[in-house]
């Protein structure tokens, strides 16, 4: 039997048949699905999902009424239940996107001289400056506090030889957005962003045949890229004042959650929580971003390759954090209007399915148009569909540098 139900009274064990939106367009994290635990309904909470569909032959149905053994009728809408866990979202900006994107374009400026410099010291086999790179983490959080979604948009833009350099600054601004949304002190997100920063430079002793193969590696070329974990503890070993959690990052952010990872083959909680998140914003960046030889996933496909990871490579827990920080409609992604124009999600609102868009594209003309910003907040425009670029001849990587412009 196909039923109707408020997703506040899902439980572990429910078959979902349909999420009853018209925004999933096959794009959503999960498809149809049985529901494990209750992460996994938190998760379809936070997408602003209020009732979905069952598969009572498929999976359990819902628990019958207590006071008259029936079971609820098709389509009944039951009030919402109490919950002493409020659903966490990412704060809304406290300064408009176009503002800060202004600071953080000066902020990336730095961050890169910083980053090059950095690596510069380190091919040279001197110390790097720990102090200079903290300097840099504390702008980041301070920008990432003010508006979540000018860094994170910025360091998305980068050309196909630049993955490298921006790779790490991308994924240190992950780090810190989520520790905010986790609620972290401010010491412990600063160790964890700088640890991302450096979570990668013992590359710099990979050949860059190896680094940029295009091809699968082979056996021995795999065990000499596995070398650039323990390579980047050689090379911050002399470091002053760096934290532990810093070394720790760098040593085991390849470690998986089910023990096949390297160099140690570490299992669950053996993991720390630093190398842990930095694991899935690494992957995340990598799996989204255009190198020389292939053409990076669209922001919502790697979400989706994210959370089919959290079933072995990643904490669970921890990744389902990292899609509801992320969001819906996450800053990079392709979406439709109901008025069939498309365009990019470049902001955030207080309604989470409400971005700021930058519309490009009219479906009905099937034709790019001049770009123009969209609240979504504000207009009353909805979002019917998540959007391929590729299908109307985009290339996810030119999206967001023409529409940033």
């Amino acid at each position: 039997m196909i039923k109707r139900v408020r997703t506040e009274n899902l439980q572990p064990g429910n078959f979902i048949h349909d999420f009853n939106c018209g925004w999933n367009g096959g794009n959503i994290f999960i498809d149809q699905t049985l529901i494990a635990d209750k992460k996994m309904i938190d998760i379809i909470r936070s997408w602003g999902i209020k009732e979905v569909y069952i598969d009572t032959e498929r999976g359990r149905d819902i628990d019958t009424d207590q006071s008259s053994g029936r079971q609820p009728e098709l389509r009944q809408v039951t009030p919402p239940q109490p919950s002493n866990q409020p659903e966490k979202h990412p704060a809304p900006p406290s300064v408009p996107l176009a503002v800060e994107v202004k600071r953080a374009k000066k902020l990336r400026s730095d961050a890169v001289k910083i980053v090059r410099h950095t690596l510069k010291q380190v091919e040279e086999g001197k110390t790097p400056d720990v102090g200079l790179t903290y300097e840099l983490a504390r702008r980041m959080r301070a920008s990432i506090s003010r508006n979540r979604d000018a860094l994170l948009l910025l360091t998305r833009i980068r050309k196909k030889d630049e993955y490298t350099l921006y790779h790490s600054i991308s994924v240190s601004s992950l780090v810190l957005d989520m520790c905010n949304f986790k609620g972290l002190p401010e010491k412990r997100a600063l160790d964890m962003a700088v640890g991302a920063l450096f979570h990668d430079i013992g590359k710099t002793k990979v050949p860059h045949t190896i680094l940029n193969k295009p091809a699968k590696l082979t056996a021995i070329e795999f065990h000499e890229m596995k070398k650039h974990v323990e390579y980047s503890v050689d090379l911050l070993q002399n470091a002053h004042n760096l934290p532990f959690e810093c070394y720790d990052i760098a040593l085991h952010h390849h470690e998986h959650y089910d023990g096949e990872g390297y160099p140690h083959g570490l299992k669950g909680e053996k993991i720390s929580m630093g190398a842990q998140l930095t694991a899935i914003c690494d992957v995340f960046d990598a799996i989204t971003s255009t190198r020389c030889y292939r053409e990076g996933l669209g922001t919502v496909t790697g979400l989706k390759r994210i959370y089919e990871l959290s079933d072995n490579h990643f904490n669970k827990d921890l990744t389902h954090e990292f899609i509801r920080c992320i969001g819906v409609y996450p800053v990079g992604s392709c979406v439709k209007l109901e008025d069939r124009k498309v365009g990019i999600v470049v902001g955030s609102t207080e309604n989470i399915l409400q971005p700021i868009v930058k519309v490009f594209y009219d479906g009905k003309r099937n034709e790019k148009i001049s770009p123009f910003l969209l609240d979504l907040s504000k207009s009353g425009t909805s979002i019917t569909s998540y959007e391929e670029p590729g299908r109307i001849g985009v290339k996810p990587s030119s999206l967001l540098s023409e529409m940033v412009a």
